[in-house]
């Protein structure tokens, strides 16, 4: 990591990349980002192939990205972005209201979704929230996109039988963690402490074979293991457990 990017951390600003072939349009998000405290656009591309060649020297917190970009499929290049940065969030920005392309976006491993048609503000509370390591979905998509997962998913034994060690209290507190809670938030509910939780995370990820809490959030809606989202709901806040999200979809975690 640069001395630019720690420097960045201390402050608390967040990096942002932009990834759009449309010059003027990017230009434009680039400004109202740029206007806003907190927030450093660090670099831009008209693809992903340049913005994977850029991120050699310098490697963002965020990445926007078009979600219409033509040349690839949108999930093919949350995939590459992510490739070629590990430890980055991608936010996808999406003119279609396509919640099946949404689904296999977030699939692959993207932490967020926001409409071009969305106010500028809806943008920069998405970017926050995926920046500290919370899943964006927009409002009345995201029993939709949900919905879509749970309809390409491939039942298989493993995942019974990974279901099945899971203990009672694992299964409340992967139904607390789907409604977005916190650790602390969790171990007031169930009148455990706050150490106690985070060891029973690392259980849960561990039986599941996730990398992270965005992983688990959306394996737990896909897999029955907690109430899917309804279409009033504006997110599901899940704070990370690894310091980045794993490749591709669903990627498994190694057996310590």
């Amino acid at each position: 990591m640069n001395k630019g990017r720690r420097n960045s951390a201390v402050s608390g600003n967040i990096e942002i990349f932009l990834v759009d072939p449309q010059i003027l349009l990017r230009r434009a998000v680039s400004s109202l980002l740029t206007a806003q405290q907190g927030f450093i656009v660090v670099g831009e591309a008209d693809d992903v192939a340049e913005a994977e060649e850029l991120f050699k020297n310098r490697q963002p917190h965020v990445v926007l990205v078009n979600l219409d970009l033509g040349a690839a499929p949108a999930d093919a290049a949350v995939r590459r972005l992510q490739s070629s940065a590990p430890g980055i969030r991608v936010i996808g920005l999406s003119s279609a209201g396509d919640s099946q392309a949404h689904a296999q976006v977030i699939a692959a491993g993207a932490a967020g979704i926001v409409h071009t048609f969305h106010e500028p503000e809806v943008l920069f509370k998405a970017i926050r929230k995926v920046h500290a390591g919370e899943l964006w979905l927009p409002r009345h998509d995201m029993a939709a996109i949900v919905s879509e997962l749970v309809r390409n998913r491939a039942d298989d034994a493993h995942d019974t039988a990974k279901i099945a060690s899971l203990t009672k209290r694992e299964h409340e507190i992967i139904s607390c963690i789907a409604e977005g809670l916190r650790n602390r938030q969790v171990g007031e509910r169930l009148f455990i402490s706050e150490a106690t939780v985070r060891n029973h995370v690392s259980s849960i990820l561990d039986k599941l074979e996730l990398s992270d809490r965005l992983e688990l959030v959306l394996y737990a809606f896909t897999h029955g293991l907690a109430q899917r989202p309804r279409d009033s709901t504006a997110g599901v806040g899940v704070r990370d457990a690894a310091e980045h999200r794993s490749r591709g979809p669903h990627p498994r975690r190694k057996a310590k």
